[in-house]
């Protein structure tokens, strides 16, 4: 596989081969379902372009089931209007849509370009608008009925216009959404989605428990918005109820600035006895990454981040994880177990997780692993950085919410990763977030082959005992201490960590009866 270098510039080789007597052959090879989707993402940016490319399609309608689309000349506008940049947005919309045959007949490896486009990533993109490929995305998810569902609502809110899209066919939602956009009924906004309105659509989400399409829209206008520099002015043009969603909570902790001279301790309550909501029936996800077995990547784009020797099967893993669930489930914790995930799978996991998480009241995240310094390792051997994993748990999707990461794995200073990336955020986005790491930096963790983990054994015995009678912060001790008395046969110890930045009391819902 070439390296990513490479891969960039026979990328770029690749665009300027293509030609403008190609798009005919392209429309010809592409049928009446992908060619909306296409006509959706080139021209879905602009209110005058989302109204010729909902004319065109329209047409076409009327003679698709005869045959392919050739003549449509979509391609051929979508050139006059974007001369400069034509060929790499085809081809990330083309990606976006599955279009594999076609971009194979023009030269592209599918490999290279699902790297580099991210297509199955709701609300990244390169060159195509964030929210026409989310919108996408829900195209994508709703069933006909539900599309149709949607359609009807919309026109039931326009109820004293009569100019309709007479059109019925919602297995094309995306015929409705040009229409729409070129109505203005919703706003995608600029570049970085700053302006954008999709209210409508939330609003129907929201009502009809469609929570992983409503956190898809916010999360793309949230985190496209950071990009820009422009995330407070995009938070405060979603309406209030959809940004106390995205929050998760009503009350967002806002730090208030004190003048310098200031000798006043009002401030400095002393009674801390709040603790978070957590709920058994909405207590949360239980998300377990479970690596069993390991492979070495093969990209030499990646070789530098290997670890010098190949990463052994971890057994008894299973008895922790089997402990885990059998634990956590007691509180109202819905597992949910992935095993011998690559860096990428793993990470892809974990978003997902906390998109779904919207919707309870906390999030625990186990990773069972080796590790490194700092890091811990995907099923390909190569390693994900512990503080990366913490920047997605702790995004705005879960803000005031308790976060409970677990992390199982070796931590010996023995990092390929010879640079560590600052994030530079606001630091509140890091609160409400427990760290609890099976060992100090530096040193092993020790396994039983048989009977699963030192660290993880004792902390769920010691949640399974005082889960929702003690304070996570006083389990945690208990487990340092437990975990510091044992010795291994040739007289190994080992002393966990662990951190938290919480800001109430954190303890687990009733168990059941």
């Amino acid at each position: 596989m070439a390296s990513a270098g490479h891969q960039g510039f026979n990328l770029v080789a690749q665009l300027n081969n293509i030609h403008v007597e190609d798009l005919q052959y392209v429309e010809q090879d592409l049928c009446f379902y992908e060619l909306v989707s296409l006509g959706f993402l080139l021209f879905g940016d602009d209110r005058t372009n989302a109204e010729f490319a909902l004319q065109k399609l329209l047409i076409l309608s009327n003679t698709h089931k005869t045959g392919g689309c050739g003549g449509a000349d979509l391609l051929s506008k979508y050139i006059s209007v974007n001369p400069r940049n034509w060929r790499a947005q085809l081809v990330e919309a083309l990606a976006i849509i599955g279009a594999r045959r076609v971009l194979r007949k023009l030269g592209f490896d599918w490999n290279e370009l699902h790297q580099h486009y991210l297509p199955h990533i709701g609300e990244l993109s390169l060159h195509i608008h964030p929210l026409l490929k989310a919108l996408y995305r829900v195209c994508e998810r709703l069933k006909p009925a539900q599309a149709g569902q949607l359609v009807l609502r919309v026109n039931e809110q326009r109820k004293g216009s009569d100019d309709h899209l007479r059109f019925y066919d919602f297995a094309y939602l995306e015929i409705f959404l040009l229409d729409w956009i070129s109505r203005r009924i919703i706003i995608l906004g600029d570049r970085v989605a700053n302006g954008a309105d999709v209210d409508v659509l939330l609003e129907f989400f929201k009502f009809n428990d469609m929570d992983a399409l409503k956190t898809l829209l916010i999360e793309t206008i949230v985190n496209n918005a950071e990009k820009g520099g422009m995330r407070n002015t995009t938070a405060d043009q979603i309406s209030t109820d959809n940004k106390a969603a995205a929050s998760g909570s009503q009350q967002i902790y806002k730090p208030v600035k004190e003048s310098a001279t200031s000798t006043s301790i009002r401030s400095c309550d002393l009674t801390i006895s709040d603790r978070y909501e957590v709920r058994r029936e909405r207590a949360g996800i239980l998300l377990i990454i479970n690596q069993l077995e390991f492979f070495r990547e093969t990209d030499p784009s990646l070789k530098q981040y290997l670890p010098n020797k190949p990463l052994s099967p971890r057994d008894g893993s299973n008895m922790d994880k089997e402990r885990l669930k059998e634990v956590f489930t007691q509180f109202g914790y819905r597992p949910q177990v992935f095993e011998n995930l690559t860096h990428i799978e793993m990470m892809h996991r974990i978003r997902e997780t906390v998109k779904l998480s919207f919707q309870f009241d906390s999030l625990i995240v186990c990773i069972l692993s080796h590790g490194i310094d700092g890091s811990v390792y995907g099923s390909n051997s190569i390693p994900v950085e512990i503080v990366e994993i913490e920047h997605i748990i702790t995004g705005d999707m879960l803000l005031g919410k308790p976060k409970l990461l677990i992390i199982q794995a070796c931590q010996k200073d023995e990092s390929p990763i010879n640079e560590r990336r600052k994030l530079y955020m606001d630091p509140h986005r890091f609160g409400d977030l427990v760290k609890a790491m099976s060992t100090v930096p530096g040193y092993s963790a020790m396994r039983h082959t048989i009977e699963g983990t030192w660290f993880i054994q004792e902390l769920c015995d010691a949640v399974h005992r005082f889960g929702d009678k003690r304070h996570i912060g006083d389990i945690l001790i208990a487990v340092n201490r437990k975990v510091s008395e044992r010795r291994g046969n040739k007289n190994e110890v080992m002393m966990p960590i662990s951190s938290y930045t919480l800001r109430k009391f954190f303890y687990l819902p009733s168990r059941s009866n």
